[in-house]
């Protein structure tokens, strides 16, 4: 029997074993049927005529105060996906991340580097996520960027918690219930569309003066709450897996066009999300197991990124890996909208990191280990260099 307790604190030995053995297992735990093979969770999320993203009983309903894009089905998904889509198209997030994201790094920078010391991970990663992000749904500045961080942690723990802690759950929905700061936002940009994502959101494919209810947005952007601390945990795990091969982290100093390599190869090897959850429509067969209908499904998309039947040596982090598709971002219609922005905020802060910082190293002494199940975090990265050799202006 696979428990919850075994997979936070390192899912990939329980993997590789269900792989061989039982690729299709029921974790009573969470009342959730376990797929680990790639070819069974790529149909997970592919299959819309058996599996469906609509979650009843999800505490992401109750914390988002609706419905967010990742379980809606049908018209209310392509409406909402098609208004959001392009402000995360390939020419627009190029544009904001040499104009806007470049310099957020850069700021932040400037103001950790001096010091000498930090957890890069709550520093220096998550900020530069979270400030840029907001920046482009069009938060800006003020309090955005520092509730959009929360919230996403805060919906990070109770995603992670599986109802174990109620009181736990019940704070964070008092905190994302106080979004004051954020409907008054959506109050303005009804009457000032000002092209920022958000008014997209609000505004895209509809008659002029009648822009999408606060139920379709509002709950929407809680939860890209997500979105905005996603980037500085992906950069956390390239930097960790860098730190674990010292030839490959000179590589990449050597020359900084591999950061993108190694943000795709870490994407692969351990991205933030671990799993994706489904629910069956109908009675069906997976790896010869009968799953009723109404069941809820968790997809490993970790595991699938690590199947040897589809990559080499997959637990070996290789930044000069042959180019193969994963499913670090999901796949099929559910796909994360937000793919290309989510890499190039990680690409550019680490870019940033190494540029300013080239004797930048982990601190001595322990380190937290990595933790967390359906979505899994770096844990904080302690990191030491000479301040007075920090090239930041």
């Amino acid at each position: 029997m696979v428990t919850v307790a075994e997979l936070e604190a390192d899912p990939y030995p329980i993997y590789a074993r269900l792989r061989r053995t039982e690729p299709v297992s029921w974790v009573p735990e969470v009342r959730q049927w376990l797929v680990t093979g790639w070819d069974d969770v790529r149909l997970v999320l592919t299959d819309e005529e058996r599996f469906t993203t609509d979650q009843p009983g999800s505490p992401m309903l109750g914390l988002c105060g609706g419905t967010p894009l990742l379980m809606r089905e049908g018209e209310s998904h392509r409406d909402v996906r098609e208004a959001l889509e392009p402000g995360f198209d390939a020419e627009r997030v190029g544009v904001f991340v040499d104009a806007v994201a470049r310099p957020v790094a850069c700021r932040v920078a400037g103001e950790v580097f001096p010091a000498g010391r930090a957890d890069l991970a709550a520093d220096y990663f998550e900020p530069v996520a979270a400030i840029a992000v907001s920046l482009l749904l069009g938060l800006g500045w003020g309090t955005g960027p520092e509730t959009m961080r929360r919230w996403g942690n805060l919906l990070t723990g109770v995603a992670n918690d599986f109802g174990r802690d109620p009181a736990a759950a019940a704070a964070a929905a008092a905190d994302l219930a106080a979004d004051g700061a954020l409907t008054a936002v959506v109050r303005r940009l009804r009457a000032e569309p000002d092209g920022s994502v958000l008014s997209d959101l609000l505004h895209a494919h509809r008659p002029r003066g009648d822009p999408r209810p606060d139920a379709d947005v509002v709950p929407v952007v809680k939860h890209l709450a997500l979105s905005a601390v996603e980037p500085g945990w992906l950069a956390g795990w390239t930097l960790a897996a860098l730190w674990s091969s010292p030839a490959q982290l000179a590589a990449v100093r050597a020359d900084p066009a591999l950061a993108g390599a190694a943000v795709a190869e870490a994407l692969r090897w351990s991205g933030p999300v671990g799993v994706l959850g489904r629910r069956t429509k109908r009675a069906t067969t997976l790896a010869g197991r009968e799953i009723p209908a109404d069941s809820m499904i968790a997809a490993a998309i970790a595991s699938a990124n690590r199947d040897e039947t589809v990559f080499t040596e997959p637990d070996r982090f290789d930044l000069r890996r042959k180019v193969h598709a994963h499913l670090g971002f999901g796949a099929g219609p559910h796909h994360c909208p937000a793919y290309l922005l989510v890499t190039a905020l990680a690409r550019t802060a680490l870019e940033v990191l190494f540029e300013r910082l080239p004797g930048m190293r982990p601190a001595p002494g322990p380190h937290a280990a990595p933790h967390g199940w359906k979505l899994r975090l770096p844990g904080p990265l302690e990191a030491v260099w000479d301040a007075t050799s920090s090239t930041v202006p």
